[in-house]
């Protein structure tokens, strides 16, 4: 581990990428989405760019794939650095602004917030704990 590295560790900032940082609570809640994506073989990527039509870019926590949106949903974290992303324009991504809680892998929370956000794949691709069902309903 580099000082630089080191510093940033004991700062309570972990590296996210080359030019972003991300908190020890954004570092825990990508680390739960990490646990989740193996747990419920969903796809996650961490970090995400994504490139705007005026060929700039920007560095998000996280892509939980199929999920919210054609593309995926974009993940961020309530009062934290990452809710200040600027969003994607148009329809392929959802903006998930999410509670810090989520720095905790819970099966049964996570199963219910990817029912809440809705799958975008094909059929074949359907995780089978997936209901479909939003928050609330029967």
């Amino acid at each position: 581990m580099s000082l630089l590295q080191s510093r940033r560790l004991l700062s309570g900032v972990a590296e996210l990428g080359a030019f972003a940082l991300m908190t020890d609570t954004e570092a825990k809640v990508v680390a739960a989405w990490k646990m989740a994506a193996a747990d419920l073989g969903i796809r996650f990527t961490s970090p995400f760019v994504v490139t705007t039509a005026d060929g700039g870019s920007h560095e998000h926590l996280g892509l939980v794939h199929q999920f919210g949106g054609r593309i995926g949903a974009l993940i961020s974290v309530l009062h934290e650095p990452s809710q200040k992303i600027p969003r994607p324009a148009g329809d392929d991504y959802h903006w998930s602004i999410l509670n810090p809680h989520y720095g905790r892998y819970e099966r049964q929370a996570f199963i219910g917030a990817l029912d809440d956000l809705g799958f975008f794949g094909s059929e074949a691709e359907r995780p089978s704990w997936y209901t479909g069902k939003y928050w609330g309903q029967q």
